[in-house]
């Protein structure tokens, strides 16, 4: 997988009584890094939105740290 491609989104979870209920996208596409910096500024400003925090960084599908096949990414670099 090529992380500079542009093929990530700035997605809303929608969360349920059972857990994630529904995805629905919010920005994109864009590389990674650029993912990363967007989300770094919708935690530091939240602005209007309600809970900055239902907003994650969707990607194609790998396996991270924990040996999880997701389609998630973590918002920081060092991970």
């Amino acid at each position: 997988m090529q992380k500079n491609k542009k093929q990530f989104y700035i997605t809303e979870l929608h969360m349920g009584d059972d857990g994630l209920e529904s995805t629905s996208d919010y920005a994109g596409p864009f590389s990674l890094m650029k993912a990363r910096r967007i989300l770094e500024r919708m935690f530091k400003n939240p602005g209007a939105m309600i809970n900055p925090y239902a907003f994650a960084i969707r990607g194609p599908r790998h396996t991270d740290e924990h040996g999880f096949n997701t389609e998630f990414y973590n918002q920081r670099e060092d991970r």
